[in-house]
């Protein structure tokens, strides 16, 4: 029996300029960190391919890194198309990356992303809000 194809995951994250979408899938894919990188221009794109040996089965993790930058933003939504996952991310120590994610980025995902996707954003921003207010107290 030969083996099982990897499925495939289209995995974007979003949010502002400088809160760390690099760094994060820098650590992750390549176990490295840099304190400095320059803005991604429009999006970058990387795969991990990871063994799940409980289902016997790969996952190959197709990962889109998008600019946070306004002038790219109208580019970004290419990226929900289709995505499987899509990760907000903003630093903690920028309340205003933050508000971002609720004035801008999760209605740019529910307008142009898969709608399944979009059915967890309720329970996801819950817990962001309630993260980021507790770790400002």
């Amino acid at each position: 029996m030969g083996e099982k194809e990897a499925l495939q995951l289209k995995v974007v994250l979003v949010g502002e300029s400088g809160v760390g979408k690099t760094s994060i899938i820098n650590r992750y894919t390549s176990d490295t960190f840099s304190a400095v990188l320059t803005a991604t221009p429009g999006a970058s794109f990387t795969t991990k391919t990871v063994y799940l040996k409980e289902f016997d089965r790969s996952i190959k993790f197709e990962i889109w890194d998008t600019a946070g930058q306004e002038r790219y933003r109208a580019l970004a939504k290419v990226f929900y198309k289709n995505a499987g996952v899509c990760i907000l991310v903003y630093d903690i120590c920028r309340k205003e990356s933050f508000d971002e994610l609720k004035k801008y980025w999760i209605n740019e995902i529910k307008a142009n992303a898969n709608p399944n996707l979009c059915n967890l954003f309720s329970l996801i921003y819950s817990f962001l809000f309630y993260s980021f207010c507790y770790r400002c107290e």
